[in-house]
């Protein structure tokens, strides 16, 4: 039996003509839904507020139930217990019960508890309400305000512990094993806790007084061996191949800077000057870190390379920023970061990012320094 295959015809699809078609005017982007901001608010202040991951998932459920854009009148939830559990991740009644009273115990919502135990509104034949019984969510909106500042201070605190902890470490790390001390090792077991930034201060104090009796002061200058070279030797001759009068120009500027007696940076830079004690006033968390107030930018230096590896700022990146920064502009840089940590995900890809835009179409290093220490502005990614 003869076998004929036969192929599909392809047919002509019109397209339509996309220039006699007039442009769709921009989508309005939605307006911010204020129901997970405040969520967000309380998932960062919730040691402070003693909530547990229950309480949050209860918290959650409850704000789904209400309207995006919700008015002052809209804020009761009368969803049954039912609905509550399907919301809040099929947690038990009973936690469910107990974590709505914790809430408002906390003073996030309030129960409004019916005779026969449902929530729900009585209204008039005028469609006002008479009666509202339910969960109450206004309170938690009338204190956003006070979670936003709130949950600030926790940002800036989670910054001190992780440098003041970073800060322990480098003590302990410089002290001879055979010199350790009750103190020492009390640290080290502090290390081990959930501290506040006060209690890791008070440790880093004892350490400090100390660690001049403990630590030869021979060792700061002793520069440990290299085992292992991040780069290649050839990248090693790159590095070394610099002009030799471009090094005598750089520690003649440094040598200028230091020895300023206003502790501007030198005036021979593509930016405007900025003293050491405006530094310090704006960038808040590094005057808090600092064990005593920089008097000179020699100070100021010293101070961002203790705090660089408390933001993941270490070797390859700090070297090269260091080099084509300057050791002041990588010191802008370092407390700058270290004041925007909440808002800059990856501290050392945008150090790198400055570098790169130094060298590609310059970079007012001053003002990077203000965007980055402003509070409350986004900082903008660099490309």
């Amino acid at each position: 039996m003869e076998q004929i295959a036969t192929t599909p015809m392809l047919r002509h699809v019109r397209r339509p003509n996309l220039s006699s078609q007039k442009p769709q005017a921009p989508t309005p982007a939605a307006d911010k839904d204020n129901r997970w901001h405040i969520l967000d608010l309380a998932k960062t202040c919730r040691r402070r507020l003693k909530l547990r991951d229950r309480d949050i998932a209860v918290l959650r459920g409850l704000l789904s139930l209400l309207p995006s854009q919700a008015r002052p009148d809209q804020m009761v939830v009368f969803a049954s217990n039912r609905v509550l559990i399907d919301r809040c991740d099929g947690i038990d009644e009973r936690t469910l019960r107990r974590r709505i009273a914790h809430l408002q115990d906390c003073g996030m919502v309030e129960r409004r508890t019916s005779p026969n135990g449902k929530r729900y509104q009585v209204r008039d034949d005028h469609q006002a309400a008479l009666l509202t019984y339910g969960i109450d969510l206004a309170p938690l909106f009338h204190i956003q305000s006070h979670l936003e500042a709130m949950a600030e201070d926790c940002r800036h605190e989670t910054v001190r512990i992780k440098v003041l902890r970073s800060l322990i470490r480098d003590v302990l790390f410089k002290i001879p094993p055979h010199q350790i001390t009750d103190v020492q090792n009390e640290a080290q077991r502090a290390l081990r806790r959930v501290l506040d930034s006060n209690q890791l201060q008070k440790i880093l104090t004892q350490l400090e007084d100390a660690a001049p009796v403990m630590i030869p002061q021979s060792m700061d200058n002793v520069t440990q061996p290299t085992t292992h070279l991040s780069v290649s030797d050839g990248q090693n001759d790159r590095h070394i191949q610099s002009s030799y009068k471009d090094n005598l120009e750089s520690e003649e500027a440094e040598s200028k800077t230091l020895s300023n007696p206003v502790h501007e940076i030198p005036t021979n830079t593509d930016h405007a000057d900025i003293t050491v004690d405006e530094c310090m006033d704006l960038a808040r968390t590094a005057r808090e870190m600092s064990p005593r107030q920089p008097q000179c930018w020699e100070d100021l230096i010293d101070l961002s390379t203790r705090l660089a590896p408390a933001i993941g700022l270490q070797g390859t990146v700090i070297r090269e920023a260091e080099k084509h920064l300057g050791k002041h502009g990588c010191a802008l840089a370092v407390l700058g970061l270290v004041e925007a940590f909440g808002r800059v995900r990856n501290p050392e890809a945008y150090l790198t990012a400055l570098v790169q835009r130094r060298l590609k179409q310059g970079l007012d290093l001053v003002r990077m320094f203000r965007s980055l220490v402003r509070p409350g502005k986004p900082v903008a990614a660099l490309a």
